[in-house]
């Protein structure tokens, strides 16, 4: 298949920007070579098509979407196939991508780790849909993965989303001291803030509710304060505000949390936010139980 990227190029620099090709090529290359770039006549070196896409103001993940007409790649369509069955409580979609997972990774070579944990992030929100476990095997399969990788990029921090409510105590600490730094590298530049977050959120709901750590539980919020990204995404967080009165209430001040606890709801009534409201009802007794 031939590559289109000079084709796509000009079409950013000619159609969108309106910009010559003297002026996309000054101090980059010479502009006969940004010409026969744009002919399909040469491949320059990705160090060299960055400080273009630079010129002209357009990043890398904008220009390959055009490139590739638009289409998502594999990871993305795969989580996002995820995502949604699992938000519409929709099992079979589940059960299907999990029967078809091997004939989908069939030309993957079969020491890679990806196709194991493609099927533990599927078992993961089936179990959290259904309040199954997840078989120890895999649970331990995931964390010594995570464990080994230096940063985590998108394909991982989907994966851990699901994670938290299978882990014990020892794993949720592990992650709850270690995400930042991790993941915090990435949150600005590959704009992975959301998913960061809800895991955030995960790992502290698990650390409350089963792992009955509030300290580390209090720590991991008050960490992901002090990033200005997430702060902005948990400042209004309704699960941030109930995480917060569950861990006052496990402190010894129970009328003051159950005090904020009856603020989220009143504020969630007044904006009839019916599915808001199940959602923190459904969670309140998890987080105070101490036993």
């Amino acid at each position: 298949m031939p590559d289109n990227s000079g084709i796509v190029f000009h079409s950013f620099r000619v159609n969108d920007r309106k910009m010559s090709i003297e002026q996309a090529s000054a101090g980059i290359m010479s502009a006969s070579a940004l010409r026969r770039f744009e002919q399909g006549k040469t491949s320059p070196y990705l160090e060299t098509i960055l400080p273009l896409l630079d010129r002209l103001r357009i990043t890398p993940s904008e220009f390959f979407a055009r490139k590739n007409d638009f289409e998502p790649t594999w990871t993305s369509s795969f989580y996002g196939s995820v995502t949604d069955a699992y938000n519409h409580h929709d099992l079979i979609t589940l059960g299907g991508m999990f029967s078809k997972l091997h004939e989908a990774l069939s030309s993957e070579p079969t020491d890679l780790p990806f196709y194991h944990l493609d099927k533990v992030t599927i078992q993961s929100a089936t179990g959290m849909l259904q309040a199954t476990p997840l078989p120890s095997n895999d649970v331990s399969f995931a964390m010594t993965y995570l464990k080994s990788q230096r940063n985590w990029f998108f394909y991982d921090l989907n994966m851990l989303r699901y994670l938290p409510t299978f882990l014990d105590r020892e794993d949720l600490v592990w992650l709850a001291q270690n995400i930042f730094s991790h993941a915090s590298a990435y949150i600005n530049v590959l704009n992975n803030a959301d998913l960061v977050t809800d895991i955030v959120v995960n790992i502290a709901i698990s650390l409350i509710a089963s792992a009955k750590e509030y300290d580390e539980a209090a720590n991991l919020l008050e960490l992901s304060h002090q990033n200005t990204v997430l702060r902005g995404k948990l400042e209004f967080s309704i699960q941030r505000k109930v995480l917060e009165a569950a861990i006052e209430f496990h402190q010894g001040n129970p009328e003051a949390a159950e005090k904020k606890h009856a603020l989220v709801l009143s504020t969630l009534k007044s904006f009839d936010a019916v599915w808001d409201i199940q959602q923190v009802e459904t969670l309140w007794p998890l987080l105070i139980k101490k036993d």
